[in-house]
């Protein structure tokens, strides 16, 4: 019984020490921002139709609106300060990111690009930036998947391993998963090998450190329900998050409290996660950590319009079939916040 009271009293003072030592909050985002291309015509890719003579008609001025539509989203999202990181997917090259963080406001933030052109048959990417004064890298790797027995491989997975101001380290791994054109049982075996490829990466960190403080984000092309989540992943609901190495913090927010982060043909999905190991949730002794509260989907008014097709709403996209709508994605932004303690000495040693 002695023994017992001891170890909640201990357990207490341990949490209250936390409370009281909030260093800082680190605000993460993730945007799939639907065909960020620039005007040029790519010889080694099929970006034909985002050229000022392809299909759509794709000009400077039109690239210049999107750029300053999405710089709008990430001033939405941080509320009066940028976030800290921000991965993206769909866009083509280094090129248009620069466009976003220098001929925007955001070029008083200092952000640095992590990127590297991918295999895509499109030319689409995956891409981060963060504030080089709140994230340092150590190391940064593109993970592609092999996918069938004729070699072809996926858009790679981005992975940056970086230290955070407390002290702390962060892996982080920025994803767009195969889509389901084709039908969804009949591309079921891409996605597959995209997250077994994941999981092998994740499992020889936490093999190594079980408390590593693991990020995974991107349009990942499915439910969390799904069993390329929960059973080849490994990534469990919110509600289970006791019993995985990984959770699925997408689960907190929906469909409870957000319709999803993407709609097609009427129904909505969250297809955009956060998926955390479980060292960075809720009570864990972490000195970095979050919680469901501090998981948000962006589903501002300004980002969407109305579904006259199916009725209700929908994302405000930048065009609907062929015709240019002068919207923004037909994803809305995911983001999360992390509460930062203050790290002993000894710990960052052991880090």
């Amino acid at each position: 019984m002695k023994k017992t009271v001891l170890t909640i009293i201990t357990a207490v003072i341990i949490s209250q020490a936390y409370c009281q030592d909030i260093k800082d909050r680190y605000r993460l985002m993730f945007y799939n921002v639907e065909n960020l291309f620039d005007t040029i015509d790519d010889p080694n890719t099929a970006d034909d139709e985002f050229t000022p003579k392809g299909s759509r008609a794709w000009t400077d001025y039109k690239l210049r609106n999107k750029i300053s539509n999405i710089y709008k989203v990430i001033a939405a999202v941080g509320e009066g300060s940028s976030p800290d990181i921000i991965g993206f997917c769909e866009i083509e090259n280094r090129s248009v990111i620069e466009m976003l963080i220098i001929q925007t406001p955001l070029r008083y933030q200092g952000y640095e690009i992590i990127h590297k052109d991918s295999r895509d048959r499109r030319g689409i990417d995956v891409g981060l930036i963060y504030r080089k004064d709140r994230f340092w890298p150590l190391e940064e790797h593109f993970i592609a998947a092999v996918l069938d027995d004729s070699g072809r491989v996926s858009r790679d997975i981005l992975y940056t391993k970086g230290l955070i101001l407390n002290g702390d380290t962060l892996h982080i791994f920025v994803n767009h998963w195969p889509s389901k054109y084709g039908g969804a049982v009949a591309t079921r075996p891409l996605r597959d090998s995209v997250s077994l490829t994941l999981k092998r990466v994740t499992d020889s960190i936490l093999d190594s450190n079980p408390q590593a403080n693991i990020i995974i984000t991107g349009d990942l092309n499915t439910d969390p329900d799904d069993e390329v989540i929960k059973d080849v992943l490994h990534a469990v609901n919110y509600s289970n998050r006791k019993n995985s190495r990984l959770v699925n913090m997408t689960t907190a927010v929906y469909p409870s409290k957000y319709k999803g982060t993407h709609k097609y043909q009427g129904v909505w999905s969250c297809i955009d996660h956060w998926i955390l190991s479980k060292s960075l949730i809720d009570d864990s002794p972490n000195p970095t950590k979050t919680s469901a509260e501090h998981v948000h989907i962006g589903d501002f008014d300004f980002l969407t319009e109305e579904d006259r097709t199916h009725q209700g709403k929908k994302p405000f996209r930048t065009y609907v079939g062929f015709s240019y709508n002068g919207g923004y994605s037909d994803h809305y932004p995911i983001y999360i916040d992390l509460l930062l303690y203050e790290l002993d000495t000894q710990e960052k040693i052991d880090n």
